[in-house]
């Protein structure tokens, strides 16, 4: 595609930010042992609390699931290419996937830093706990539409997180709400908050990809248009990706993901003080 001077700057931003990014992905790809958890260290403790749903490996999973969507980008844009040349680009920008793929990225890195962030170790829990049950609950669903049977009656599973839950120090009267996962809306905003950028921001961008991502119809307004013919009240449009609304996706989802590694490195590591 022909870009701009503006859009050619925004798209090798974007893609020199995606370039920092791999170092991620040979650590989530290979055995790197940068999952490896302290058994005394907070999230070593939290693991062993909540036995056998580990805490550490959502959090590893969802850094994982970030880091894979950002390459995916870089990918589909240069393929082998090396980003750091000065010279042109053979670039494929397509006008939906893009956005799409930084949805995936910036809402499981938002997943991670919502599980790591909190300070008391009962609200972590708790969130693990409900992350688990809405898988379960999804997990359910999709063996009754397939007419196969789950490995483990769903009461069954069902009773074990609500006793894991009241173990950790949750109230009998409520396991049932907190229990409940609050949605991946809350999940993004209060990521946001944590890492700086407040929750309206994290927000929008999040809904921005997800208008794109879903195919609504207020997505037009987050794309590039130029309106090549019209008959009558019908108007032909050439639709294009807005770089600068992708180059910030990328930014705040590669921001959000390195917070979440330097979480998961912090917690993972047994402290030289008491815990």
């Amino acid at each position: 595609m022909s870009l701009s001077s503006l859009e050619d700057q925004a798209l090798r931003a974007m893609l020199s930010l995606l370039e920092d990014m791999r170092p991620f992905e040979v650590l989530t790809t290979t055995d790197s042992k940068g999952w490896v958890v302290d058994p005394g260290s907070p999230l070593g403790i939290d693991d062993a609390r909540i036995d056998p749903y580990h805490l550490s490996h959502l959090a590893w999973q969802a850094l994982g699931v970030g880091v894979d969507h950002l390459q995916c980008l870089r990918s589909s844009l240069i393929g082998d290419q090396h980003s750091g040349s000065s010279a042109p680009m053979n670039v494929t920008l397509h006008i939906y996937a893009p956005a799409t793929l930084l949805r995936a990225a910036f809402e499981n890195a938002c997943r991670a830093v919502w599980l790591l962030a909190p300070t008391n170790r009962l609200t972590r829990l708790q969130r693990r706990l409900s992350l688990q049950n809405d898988s379960n609950r999804h997990s359910d669903r999709l063996h009754k539409l397939f007419g196969a049977t789950p490995p483990r009656a769903p009461e069954v599973r069902k009773k074990q997180i609500i006793q894991l839950a009241v173990d950790a120090g949750t109230a009998p009267g409520d396991v049932n709400k907190v229990l409940r996962f609050v949605g991946f809306q809350n999940v993004v905003r209060e990521a946001g908050e944590h890492l700086g950028i407040g929750q309206d921001h994290a927000d929008a961008i999040w809904s921005m990809c997800s208008a794109i991502a879903h195919g609504d119809v207020h997505n037009l307004s987050f794309l590039d248009r130029e309106i090549v013919a019209t008959e009558e009240n019908v108007a032909l449009a050439k639709l294009t990706s807005n770089v600068q609304l992708l180059l910030r996706a990328a930014d705040l989802s590669s921001q959000m993901l390195r917070h979440g590694f330097s979480l998961y490195e912090k917690s993972a590591a047994k402290p030289s003080g008491n815990t």
